[in-house]
């Protein structure tokens, strides 16, 4: 009896340490970041402070030892970071979250990578620096308004792997 409830408890545990391990956060290099699931973590800006000038975003980020991977920009993660001129993406993201990069005036050139499956609603939004994009053949869905407001685009390349735009 005294086994059951001693596994009873241990169990209860690590579904406690396992849940609060999601979604922890830490700052890295002036970025914050927030795990997802395991060692997968998203990227935003971190005590809403704007990082300025070119944004090269890590494909890893180390925090207590442990070496995460960043797989997502979360949503409005460079909301209102006008003074951002251009984004590097790395390969180890595929989404790209909802208003991630919202009124970056100054955002005049963006990397997306062939890792990225999907852009979130209004991810570009207000944008008005950017002159063109290339999105890659990875994909496949792209949101809702996602380059309203991007007056100097003159120039977007989707290609025929979008099936919900």
């Amino acid at each position: 009896m005294k086994t059951k409830n001693l596994q009873k408890i241990f169990l209860s545990l690590l579904l406690i340490l396992s849940v609060s391990i999601v979604n922890a956060q830490f700052t890295v290099g002036g970025l914050e970041y927030t795990v997802t699931s395991g060692t997968n973590v998203e990227v935003k800006k971190a005590g809403g402070v704007c990082p300025t000038g070119a944004l090269t975003i890590p494909a890893t980020v180390i925090n207590g030892g442990t070496t995460y991977s960043v797989t997502s920009i979360q949503s409005a993660a460079f909301y209102n970071c006008s003074g951002l001129t251009s984004v590097s993406i790395p390969n180890s993201v595929t989404a790209i979250g909802n208003i991630a990069f919202h009124n970056c005036s100054g955002l005049t050139s963006v990397s997306i990578p062939n890792s990225v499956t999907s852009i979130g609603n209004n991810a570009f939004y207000f944008c008005s620096g950017l002159t063109s994009v290339s999105i890659p053949n990875s994909v496949t869905s792209i949101g809702n308004y996602v380059f309203l407001g991007c007056s100097d685009l003159t120039s977007v390349s989707i290609p025929n792997s979008v099936t919900s735009i």
